[in-house]
């Protein structure tokens, strides 16, 4: 017979899930990035540059950056 102490939290939940729920974090999805060219008008230093990303059509996550050319002002 287990003797289980009376403020102690009992779960049958795997203990990979709780240590997921104490933590905050929720598993992330794990995708293939699918990338999609944008361009873009940036600064840099106070100076406009026209820019080329590769930008993830799932997570917008800029994959690459690439400066076209200094934008006119």
């Amino acid at each position: 017979m287990q003797v289980f102490h009376p403020f102690e939290a009992h779960d049958n939940r795997p203990e990979s899930y709780i240590e997921i729920e104490m933590s905050g974090q929720h598993p992330v999805k794990v995708h293939e990035h699918v990338a999609k060219r944008v361009h873009v008008l940036l600064q840099r230093s106070g100076v406009p540059y026209e820019m080329e990303q590769q930008v993830c059509t799932a997570c917008s996550r800029v994959l690459d950056e690439k400066p076209i050319r200094r934008a006119t002002a």
